[in-house]
C-alpha cells in the first residue's frame, strides 16, 4: 500500500463505489483504517434476490464507522445492453456525488485479476484500445478514477476481508459463464498461479510502454495531418492502425476492433469516393481526404424584398466582390430567396444548364461545403446565382449590383 501516498491524498474527499462484495468492502475498510475522507455511493440495481442483503451490508459497516453513506435504487427502465446501461447509470450516479461533495475523484476496486481478465478479453477481441488492461489513474464519463487496488489478486481481498471481520456477500451472477469476463475468469485466471499472473501483469507492462510510444507518434502524426489519403498509406501499417483508430475515437467517442479498421484500410486504397457507417457518423474518403459526417440536414432560406447588405453565418450581401459572385438583378426579380443549395437544382450558364451538384462535383468541392452552399433564386423560382460558379445568362452585365460572398 506505499503507493497509495502517491495516488491519494488524506486532505481530499473522495467517492467511493461500495458493491458489497469483498473487493469494494475490503478497498472500503482499508481506506477507512488509512484514515482517508470518504463517501460512500452504492447502487442496487434491483435484479438479484440477494441485492438488498448487500445494500444492508454496505449500509451497516457505514454506519458503525460514520461514514457518509448514499444509496440508490435504480428504477429506470434499462434500454439495450443492461452491462452498458448499469455501467452508464452507475456513472452517471458518481459524478452528482463528486460535484455535490466537491471529491477529489472516484476509487473503485478493481484488481490484479480483473487486469488479467481485462487484457485477456481485449485480445480475445483483438481490441485496439489505448491501453492494455486496466488504469490505475483515468477518467470515464467525466469522473476521475483512482484504481488502488490492482496489485491484489481477488483471494488476497476475500481473504482479507475475512481476516479483519469485514462482512461481504458474494454476487451469485458471477458464480456462472453468461458473460465473457466470467468464463475468462473461471477457465484461464482461476488456474493461474501468482508467479504466472505477475509474469502476465510484467508482459502487459511491456506492451503498455510499447502502446505509448506508439500513441506518441500516432498523436504526433494526427496533429499534422490534413486528412489526406496518400499521406495516411505512407506510413507503415501499424502506425497507419494506431493512427486510424485514434482519429475515430476522437470524432466518434467509438473505439473500432482490429477487423473494422482492416475493412477501412482497405477502402483507403480505392481512388473512388466510398462511405461507410462508424456508430452515428457517416466516414467518407472523397478528393482524396478523409471525413466524417454527421448525417444531418442543414437547411436554411432568407427572403429580401429589396437590395441589403450584410451577413449571415452562411453568406454575405455585398457591394463588392469577384466575378463569380457577381449579380445583376431588376425590381421583377424580387422578392429573391438565398438558401442552400436542393438536389434538383439547375442554373444555366454560357455553357448550357447544368445540375449546381455536377458544378460542385467538377469542381471538387467537398460535401461538408456542399450542404451549407447558397444559391439565389429569384421571383420566378429561376436560380440565378450560385456563389463561385457565377450567375445565369439573363442576369449577367459589367455593372453587377449585388455580390453574394459564400
Amino acid at each position: 500500500m506505499e503507493n497509495w501516498e502517491i495516488l491519494l491524498d488524506k486532505k481530499e474527499t473522495y467517492i467511493i463505489g461500495v458493491s458489497g462484495g469483498p473487493d469494494s468492502m475490503a478497498l472500503l475498510d482499508m481506506c477507512k483504517k488509512q484514515g482517508y475522507s470518504l463517501v460512500v455511493a452504492h447502487m442496487n440495481y434491483q435484479k438479484r434476490d440477494s441485492a438488498l442483503r448487500d445494500e444492508e451490508i454496505v449500509r451497516k459497516y457505514c454506519e458503525e464507522n460514520g461514514i457518509p453513506c448514499v444509496i440508490r435504487k435504480q428504477n429506470k427502465t434499462c434500454q439495450g445492453n443492461f452491462q452498458a446501461f448499469a455501467r452508464e447509470e452507475r456513472y452517471r450516479f458518481y459524478k452528482e456525488l463528486l460535484d455535490e461533495y466537491k471529491a477529489q475523484g472516484v476509487l473503485l476496486a478493481h484488481h490484479l485479476d480483473d487486469h488479467l481478465e481485462t487484457y485477456l478479453m481485449q485480445k480475445q477481441r483483438k481490441s485496439l484500445g489505448e491501453w492494455h488492461g486496466i488504469k490505475e489513474k483515468t477518467e470515464i464519463f467525466g469522473c476521475p478514477i483512482l484504481r488502488p487496488l490492482l496489485s491484489f489478486t481477488k483471494a488476497q481481498l476475500e481473504m482479507y476481508c475475512k481476516k479483519q471481520g469485514v462482512a461481504f456477500g458474494i454476487d451469485e451472477s458471477n458464480l456462472t459463464d453468461d458473460y465473457t469476463r466470467n468464463k475468462i475468469r473461471h477457465e484461464q485466471i482461476e488456474h493461474m498461479t501468482m508467479e504466472e499472473k505477475l509474469n502476465l501483469a510484467q508482459k502487459i507492462q511491456e506492451e503498455n510502454e510499447r502502446l505509448l510510444q506508439e500513441n506518441k507518434k500516432a498523436r504526433h502524426f494526427l496533429s499534422q495531418w490534413d486528412f489526406d489519403v496518400s499521406s495516411l498509406l505512407e506510413l507503415d501499417e501499424n502506425l497507419r492502425y494506431r493512427c486510424l483508430f485514434l482519429w475515430i475515437k476522437d470524432k466518434t467517442k467509438t473505439s473500432l476492433s482490429a477487423k473494422q479498421l482492416s475493412k477501412i484500410q482497405q477502402l483507403l486504397y480505392k481512388k473512388d469516393s466510398w462511405e461507410i457507417p462508424v456508430k452515428d457518423k457517416i466516414l467518407y474518403q472523397e478528393y482524396g481526404k478523409l471525413d466524417f459526417d454527421d448525417g444531418s440536414d442543414i437547411s436554411y432560406a432568407y427572403e429580401y424584398n429589396s437590395l441589403k447588405y450584410g451577413k449571415t453565418p452562411y453568406f454575405e450581401i455585398s457591394k463588392t466582390g469577384r466575378g463569380v459572385e457577381a449579380l445583376t438583378l431588376s425590381e421583377k426579380d424580387f422578392p429573391i430567396t438565398i438558401r442552400n443549395v436542393k438536389e434538383a437544382d439547375r442554373i444555366t450558364l454560357r455553357f448550357g444548364t447544368k445540375k449546381v451538384h455536377r458544378w460542385f462535383i467538377d469542381r471538387k468541392i467537398p460535401r461538408k461545403q456542399r450542404k451549407v452552399w447558397p444559391v439565389v433564386v429569384n421571383a420566378a423560382n429561376n436560380i440565378v446565382l450560385v456563389p463561385g460558379i457565377g450567375c445565369d445568362i439573363a442576369h449577367f452585365s459589367n455593372n453587377p449590383n449585388i455580390f453574394v460572398l459564400k
